[in-house]
């Protein structure tokens, strides 16, 4: 079994053959799954922002929904997101997968009565098989390396915000750092692939606002979901 954990991306698709809902109780809370069978794999997919859109991005369960992934055997989970893009040389929309990424700000992990302490990251397994699909499927510009910076949420960031962190990082998202966080934790192969749909806040010159990144995030989907569909057979 394969995981898949999306947004924006995921919320107004329905990609997935014999679909069934499904709810997980966790030691951490109950996790939304539906689970059914993509490009003739089973997968368990879990819409982060939640089946009724009711989730922001700072009230996010990581635990529980990678503490689900684990107790119905997916070792391996791509996750699908919208980020704003820091580059002013980069054409958009594009595609990126992160290597690495900033995480200040969130407190998400399974250990919260030991003390244990994991080296985070994205897997590289998961990454080279996004990165080779991508790049066999995509029309949009696909780059290969990149990190993500993670904000709180659920507010966009500020000019001066954008401006500091530009210096840092490739993109900016809201979830993609913890998602990683605790899947390491927890033993399971994660990686992202991102449709950069707008420039973030005061890049060339740019005002953000949420409900364009939602339109632009809907119609770059077609294309993530093409590359999502054929990675889990791969992997």
């Amino acid at each position: 079994m394969i995981g898949i954990i999306g947004g924006t991306l995921l919320l107004e698709n329905d990609f997935l053959e014999d679909r069934e809902e499904t709810e997980l109780r966790t030691p951490f809370g109950v996790a939304e799954v539906d689970l059914g069978h993509l490009n003739g794999v089973e997968v368990a997919v879990i819409q982060r922002h939640g089946r009724r859109k009711n989730r922001p991005p700072h009230m996010v369960n990581h635990p529980a929904n990678f503490y689900a992934f684990k107790a119905l055997g997916a070792e391996k989970v791509i996750g699908l997101g919208s980020v704003g893009c820091l580059r002013e040389e980069v054409e958009i929309p594009a595609l990126i997968i992160p290597h690495d990424y900033i995480d200040f700000f969130s407190s998400a992990t399974v250990f919260n009565d030991s003390l244990v302490y994991i080296t985070p990251g994205f897997d590289e397994t998961v990454r080279k098989v996004l990165i080779e699909t991508a790049k066999e499927v995509s029309s949009l510009p696909v780059i290969e390396r990149g990190v993500y910076f993670q904000t709180r949420g659920p507010r966009l960031e500020t000019r001066a915000e954008i401006a500091m962190i530009k210096n840092f990082a490739d993109c900016v998202g809201m979830t993609a750092g913890s998602e990683a966080t605790v899947a390491k934790e927890l033993g399971i192969r994660y990686a992202v692939i991102c449709t950069m749909d707008n420039y973030a806040h005061g890049i060339k010159g740019e005002t953000v606002d949420y409900e364009v990144i939602i339109k632009r995030a809907k119609e770059n989907a077609k294309s993530c979901l093409e590359i999502v569909r054929r990675a889990v057979k791969r992997l």
